[in-house]
């Protein structure tokens, strides 16, 4: 009982004291970003702040409140900071530390953990882990919910006050130019700078969709695009890169169920399992978009002839053409 008695005796603190505090370090850290990169430090956050009517209740809507903020609104600001610690001489350990457990405590709420999956065993473990360190047991009591729910806080306003750390080191650097411009790169390539749903409204018109829940879209796509903005070349152009994502996404949610299988397509054009099985499915979705009316019988037909001409047909066009050349090499 001795680790639980340690716990039990530290000053506990005031959830609103905490949250004030988080709201502090929200407008100094926001000031700071504008100041260096003349942008806003994030998106909007959309989800509500936590209740505190109820302890385990007031743990979970800070769980969610806190993982919708940090790790999506201002994700890419943060991942930014802490991945600069190490060139600015700040120790950011426990930054990365809280976004994964952060991360974890989510998944343990929001999810069906599956024992039977590495990745949700390692949640499940983390979490227990926290919990014990949190209030002195794995899984807590309902008198002891308050101190995860100050925990939790108390973690995040050390994090904020890492990342504070950090962007105020960036901006005495030597490098301050350089590493400020990098900031602002990964803004320009969210949703900070880049306003997802007018660009599918306009990729929706470009492609006749008129009945389509471009709000749904976007909630489903947002965080992969974000994802792929992060690691994308520095020199690619991003007015073209997010038209590519939008369009094909709404080609992705507006393709109709094909009548055939890859099976199916196997055994008709004699193929094996393999890449040759996808694209001859994605020429069946062109197949079927083009006339929605064919049945599996008169769909596999038309890919048949298709297939020859677009893919044999090339092959052994691309034989010819290479021993004509291989001919006039000769001479």
């Amino acid at each position: 009982m001795a680790g639980l008695e340690s716990i039990t005796a530290r000053p506990l603190g005031s959830p609103l004291e905490l949250l004030s505090e988080l709201d502090e370090c929200n407008r100094e850290l926001s000031m700071l970003c504008d100041a260096l990169t003349l942008q806003r430090i994030g998106s909007e956050v959309n989800a509500p702040r936590p209740v505190l009517d109820g302890p385990q209740h007031g743990f979970l809507t800070t769980t969610i409140w806190l993982s919708s903020w940090l790790g999506e609104a201002w994700g890419a600001s943060l991942k930014f900071l802490v991945d600069s610690g190490s060139q600015v001489e700040v120790d950011v350990t426990e930054a990365r530390r809280f976004v994964h457990v952060l991360g974890r405590l989510r998944t343990f709420f929001a999810h069906n953990l599956d024992i039977d999956v590495e990745r949700d065993r390692e949640t499940r473990d983390t979490c227990y882990k926290w919990f014990k360190e949190a209030c002195g047991s794995q899984v807590p009591a309902a008198s002891q919910w308050i101190h995860c729910v100050v925990e939790l806080l108390r973690g995040a306003v050390q994090y904020l006050k890492l990342a504070i750390e950090v962007a105020r080191a960036i901006e005495l650097h030597p490098d301050a130019n350089k590493l400020c411009t990098v900031w602002r790169n990964r803004l320009n390539r969210t949703e900070v700078a880049v306003d997802y749903l007018s660009s599918l409204q306009r990729a929706a018109g470009d492609l006749g969709l008129d009945k389509v829940d471009l709000t749904g879209v976007r909630n489903r796509y947002r965080r992969r695009w974000s994802q792929a903005f992060e690691v994308m070349s520095t020199d690619v152009d991003v007015n073209d890169a997010t038209a590519r994502f939008m369009e094909q996404a709404l080609l992705a949610e507006t393709s109709a169920v094909l009548p055939i299988t890859a099976r199916e397509v196997m055994e008709v054009l004699g193929l094996q399992p393999g890449e040759k099985v996808a694209t001859a499915l994605r020429l069946s979705q062109v197949v079927h978009s083009l006339n929605r009316d064919l049945d599996r019988t008169q769909l596999v037909a038309a890919l048949k002839v298709v297939w020859k001409r677009l893919v044999v047909g090339q092959v052994e066009e691309l034989g010819t053409l290479s021993v004509q050349t291989r001919s006039q090499g000769s001479e």
